[in-house]
């Protein structure tokens, strides 16, 4: 215990002396009062010469509860050695990855590279390798899953399919036409100047389940942004569904140090930016959005979330690392059920055709490699939000069996 903990615990009724072990992060620290119970206290009365006068025990012994996770040990460590493989094979350097019960909303693994060994920070151990952790400029402390705000790209796709459906800007089988790889857009303020949104091939015909599926660019800046004679959402509404799934709000799981999304708007901008000119808002700014570019940032928790809301048909559940909570017979003292923290906020057929290209993107789509090996029908989502200099964030989540999902999968590299 450091001395800032021992000042904090002194003010409540948890006794600590100086040389106790407390919960530093992760469910130790969540959970610290709960896995460490009460001592026995024996108070001691003395005279001004020392003697003792009298001796009582001022409270009992109360064991420490112990916690079940929602954790699947083997389905961990496949993920981390997966996840190291990957990452090593792409020359990346960092990744993350979390797997959600989208019926409880329980974490089934959580990987966040690179990452440490528990053992060097035991007590007795060579201070240099300890040293050599804490000042990792890649640091291995910080979680990524629940910590690290990332650009999305196309992962943004099915949240934007979602909104315009809701929003009935767009029948879902209405095709755009996409026959240059590309819109352009005229300066609002100068007609003179035009700006080009591209699109990573050309796809010709789509309607939106094949837009998911292909991740066709101009389908989203059409139906985000608005192009001829077809309405979009506007910023403010694609923030507001962006919202309803989580995107910029914590998602009040139990661990320590989560982070909370940025989904950019107006508003935004204005406060952020000190030059009348970085403060507009630019229609640029908008399509950029619509297909996960810009400002946008978001934790791999968020989004795990909002697409285990996708897969169970419209519940956004707060993610629980803990199940229940055993006393020291292994007696469950208490149960965690799953919590709602919004539903019905898109219609459940809506949800089902931003499914169904999930599904087509695995079975016909950008996503066709995973047939290769994976036994169970799945639908997924792809993501590649471009940094500039060659770097990119990788994303992929996954959701499965399709007809009625067990597990969602969110990894970013």
């Amino acid at each position: 215990i450091d001395e800032e903990e021992y000042n904090t615990f002194s003010e409540t009724d948890q006794i600590y002396s100086r040389t106790d072990y407390i919960g530093k992060s992760g469910v130790e620290k969540s959970y610290e009062a709960l896995l460490r119970g009460k001592p026995e206290v024996i108070k001691v009365e003395k005279d001004v010469l020392g003697n003792t006068r009298k001796e009582y025990k001022a409270s009992d012994l109360e064991a420490g509860k112990s916690l079940n996770l929602y954790l699947d040990a083997a389905l961990q460590r496949k993920i981390e050695e997966a996840l190291l493989n990957v990452v090593s094979s792409l020359g990346g350097k960092k990744g993350a990855a979390i797997a959600l019960d989208p019926k409880t909303g329980g974490v089934l693994a959580l990987v966040s590279l690179p990452g440490f060994d528990n053992n060097f920070l035991r007590k007795g151990q060579d201070p240099e390798e300890v040293k050599k952790i804490l000042s990792d400029p890649s640091e291995p402390l910080f979680n990524r899953v629940i910590s690290g705000r990332y650009l999305t790209g196309s992962t943004i796709k099915p949240f934007i399919a979602s909104a315009a459906l809701e929003e009935k800007i767009i029948d879902p089988n209405k095709r755009i036409y996409d026959n240059l790889g590309y819109i352009e857009i005229k300066n609002q303020y100068d007609p003179e100047i035009v700006y080009r949104f591209r699109d990573w091939k050309i796809h010709g015909w789509a309607d939106m389940r094949r837009a998911i599926a292909l991740s066709v660019n101009v389908y989203f800046y059409t139906i985000g942004g608005g192009y001829k004679d077809q309405k979009g959402l506007g910023p403010s509404r694609i923030k507001q569904y962006l919202s309803l799934f989580g995107w910029d709000q914590k998602t009040g799981i139990d661990l320590p140090g989560e982070a909370e999304g940025l989904i950019p708007d107006p508003e935004w901008k204005k406060k952020e930016f000190s030059s009348r000119e970085d403060q507009l808002w630019y229609d640029g700014d908008t399509y950029n959005l619509s297909i996960g570019q810009g400002f946008l940032r978001i934790t791999p928790l968020e989004v795990v979330t909002s697409f285990a809301a996708i897969a169970n048909g419209g519940k956004l559940l707060k993610p629980q690392v803990v199940k229940e909570i055993v006393d020291e017979n292994k007696n469950v003292v208490e149960r965690f059920e799953p919590k709602v923290i919004r539903e019905n906020f898109i219609g459940s057929q809506n949800l089902q055709i931003v499914r169904e290209g999930m599904r087509q993107m695995v079975t016909d789509g950008s996503g066709t490699g995973f047939l290769d090996y994976l036994p169970q029908k799945v639908a997924a989502k792809t993501g590649t939000a471009e940094l500039g200099n060659e770097r990119y964030h990788n994303w992929v989540t996954v959701f499965g069996p399709y007809d009625n999902p067990e597990i969602v999968l969110t990894v970013v590299i």
